[in-house]
Parts: C-alpha cells; structure tokens; sequence
C-alpha cells in the first residue's frame, strides 16, 4: 500500500544459489604469467604524484623519488628504494588454488600479490621498507597504478591493473545479474493511472524544470509550464522551496563581482550546483572523505583533516592531522607568497594551497602534526561533480593533501590572495545574485528601463551643458 492508498501487487524473483562449479584450468600460473610476459620484457609502471614519483618495474625494484632542477642547470635526484623482488619469497608464498579477494571500488577483485622487500631503511622503524604489490585483472589496461598507499610507517601497498591477470580464469570478475521486481498497480483503470501518484508527481517535476531552463521561447511554452507547476506543488511545497533558495549562503568579498571561470558550460559551473558547493563542502557542513587502504581521510573545509580507520565492527580509531587557523595560514602565506595562497594560471585561479596545522603530536618527531591542502580545479570530461584526494607524507609527521574537482573551478575565482573565499550567510533574497533569482523576461525589462534613465541623464547632462555654454558666452 503506497501513501496515497494505492495498492499494489508485487512479484520477488525467484533467484536459484549459484554453484560455482570447479574452473578446469591447466594454463600458467599468475606468477609464470607475470613472469614470462612482464618481468622478461622488464617493464616498468609510473604513478607522478604531487612531490613524489613512484615507479615499479615489475620483477626487479620499486622505488620513490623527487627531482629539483638547480639553477646551475642540474638535476638534484632524491630517491628511496621501497623494496626488492625476492623470487624465493614470491615462490614459496604466493601459488595458492584459490586466489583471495579484496574490496577495491565497490567490487571484490581477485589479486595476486607479490612481496618487494629489503628496501631504504626507514627511519622511523629502522628497518628496510617494504612493498606488497597487488595485481588486479582489469580488462583492456596495460601495467597501470591504480593507488600507492603507506598501511604503517615504511610498509606500502601498491595496486596495479592489468589485462594480463585476466587471462587465468580464476582472476576475473564474477558477472553480475539484474533480478527484476515486478509490480502491479490493482486499483488503476489503464496504463496512465499503474504509476504511483508520486512517483507522476515527481517526474512531472523533472520534467517541467528542464523545459523551464532550458526552452529558449518563453511564451506560450513558459504558459504552460506554469500550469503544470500549478497543478504539481502544492503552497507548502512552493514555500519550502522558497525557503531553501532564500536561505544558506553565498559567495561574497572583494571579488563577489567577478567573471565566471572562463571554460565551457557544464553540470560542474551550473548555478545550482556552485550553490550546492558553496552551502555543503565550504561551510564543511559535508567532508570529502578519500583513501583506499589501511587509512582513510576526512577533509572538512575550514574545519579539520582526519585520518581513521574503520575496523569491521564499526569501531574508529582517529588521528587528527590538523585545523584551520586563519591568523597562522596567513602568517604562513607571507613566508612564501608564491607559491602560497591563491596560485593563477592563464589570469585564472587554478589551485589554492593552504595549511591546517596543530594535529596531534607526532611520536617520531615531538612536534605537531600539519597539512598543507592543495584544492585545485581540475576540468574533467566524463566526473565533472567528482572529487580525487590523495595524501602524501614527504616528511615524519607533515603531509600533502591534494584535492581536485571541477566543481572548485567557480568558487576559487572568489579567493583573495590568501587563498581563503568568503561566503555570507543570505538574510533575504535581496542578497541573492539577480541573474540566479530573476526571470529571463524580467532580467531583460530591468536592463532595458536601467538604459533608459541612462540615456535621460546623459540628455540632461547635456542641456545643462549647452545652458551652462551659452550663459558663459554671453557673460
């Protein structure tokens, strides 16, 4: 029974247990695959990451390493070997009937994972640094790195797609079936009347809002729609979202009459959705949470940066990175504002740096901990509300988070040389941008009155002019 005291009649699927039957398979193992078709032809994988670049080449080393160009014209190479391949150990470790599983992106991938090991020897532990190099079967990728992640200090994990584990059976993705509901509305009278009241409501909505942004011809169309809403929202829906838009906050400051971010239309620039990220992730009202293995890290902005893990029973252990203080980020600004702050590219802000400090006290060194948060505007093609964080640790204790989405691309316009973007909190529509509130129609009857008391001063201006000319010359 739906809320409208529709009835309905419903069909579960009848879904028979799968027995998985034994796949026969008496081609190579994963390890004579990598084996004879990767470390033969010793290849190698790259991932650059903001400071540091890591490079596996598979079945000899794995290694990290930054470059500086000196003004002399060399090259200043700092690296750390993360670890070694050792066959005896992969051997002897590794050759399992059944490969085990791991979640990785919403979907539990078969691996295969290969141990590098006598690396640098860390200084925080003091022992040589260690790599596990895990291999997934993703179809048409050639050797890529999908992620580099530090579980504990100097033991990493690295996890490689590759189309070459997908050639044994057992590492291949299960394919997964649709199981279909079917329903049966027992008090409609024919097809129009099936659909739940609601879910017609709602769907009239949709549908209504997208003729009414983006029909170019306003009459008798825009007539139309009207009605429709009419029928759609009843005044307590109407003031609700009234409300909603009259409400929350706004982009604000010296630069709150500012272009747009120069680049073409998209989901990402759509007022609504500049609205969105202003009113949830600048307020930190939502954090951006990232991270794929051991450790994960929750961004809220202006707020603070955590790193947690979640153990299965829901238990979270947290260490806090850093807050956000405005008087110590400025006096860090000044130290360096170059490359500090609001950071432009082409007359347009690209990516602001800004430095949330006082975490929790480090072991290794005593201090507290810091990040320096790099939000950048990455233009994408396909993810355009998408968000990609990734964190590093150059030194003991201070980190490198770096945030991206084209999302940030309109809101980092607004920044001030600090890099900080001021919002005001909307007290009534009044404050609210005209051209996100005003009707097309009434927009354009505004301008075309504004133009005409400008032409009436400038008449006036100029008989009072030829007055003033005349008087003169008779004087």
């Amino acid at each position: 029974m739906s809320k409208s005291n529709e009835r309905f009649v419903c069909k579960l699927p009848h879904i028979d247990v799968d027995e998985k039957k034994p796949i026969e398979y008496d081609g190579p193992t994963a390890g004579n695959i990598l084996e004879t078709m990767l470390y033969k032809d010793k290849m190698c994988s790259y991932l650059v990451d903001v400071y540091w670049t890591y490079q596996v080449c598979h079945g000899r080393y794995v290694i990290q390493f930054h470059e500086d160009k000196m003004i002399s014209g060399k090259v200043s190479r700092t690296e750390f070997y993360l670890g070694n391949f050792d066959v005896a150990l992969t051997a002897s470790t590794n050759e399992q009937l059944k490969p085990q599983t791991r979640r990785i992106e919403n979907e539990d991938y078969p691996y295969y994972s290969v141990t590098y090991n006598h690396g640098t020897t860390c200084d925080v532990t003091g022992k040589p640094r260690v790599t596990d190099v895990v291999y997934i079967c993703v179809e048409k990728v050639q050797h890529k790195i999908l992620s580099v992640t530090e579980v504990s200090s100097c033991h990493y994990e690295i996890i490689i797609m590759t189309d070459l584990l997908c050639r044994h059976p057992e590492y291949q993705l299960s394919e997964k079936k649709d199981h279909k509901i079917l329903c049966w509305n027992e008090d409609a009278k024919d097809e129009q009347e099936a659909k739940p009241r609601t879910l017609q409501r709602l769907d009239d909505f949709h549908d209504s809002t997208f003729r009414r942004e983006y029909s170019i011809d306003e009459g008798e169309q825009g007539e139309h729609v009207e009605q429709e809403e009419d029928n759609i929202i009843d005044s307590k829906e109407f003031e609700r979202i009234r409300e909603i838009q009259n409400s929350g906050f706004f982009l604000s400051g010296e630069k709150s009459i500012v272009f747009r971010f120069k680049t073409k239309e998209s989901l990402a620039n759509n007022p609504t959705v500049v609205h969105h990220t202003v009113n949830r992730i600048l307020t930190g009202e939502d954090c951006i949470v990232g991270g794929t293995g051991w450790w994960k890290y929750e961004f809220c902005y202006g707020k603070q940066i955590i790193q947690y893990h979640e153990d299965a029973n829901g238990q979270r252990a947290d260490i806090l990175l850093g807050v956000f203080d405005e008087v110590l980020h400025k006096e860090w600004v000044k130290l360096d504002p170059g490359r500090r702050g609001a950071i432009k590219e082409s007359d347009q802000i690209r990516q602001l740096n800004i430095i949330y400090t006082k975490g929790d006290i480090c072991d290794e060194t005593g201090a507290h901990r810091d990040v320096e948060v790099r939000i950048r505007c990455a233009t994408a093609d396909n993810s355009a509300l998408a968000f990609s964080m990734h964190l590093t640790e150059p030194n003991t204790c201070q980190y490198v988070l770096t945030i991206a989405s084209e999302r940030f691309c309109e809101p980092l316009q607004y920044a001030d040389d600090f890099g900080l973007i001021e919002i005001t909190p909307i007290q009534s529509s009044s404050q609210i941008p005209s051209s996100l509130t005003r009707e097309p129609m009434k927009v354009q009857e505004e301008e075309e009155e504004e133009d005409r008391r400008e032409e009436e001063e400038e008449e006036e201006h100029e008989e009072a002019g030829d007055v003033e000319f005349r008087i003169h010359e008779d004087l």
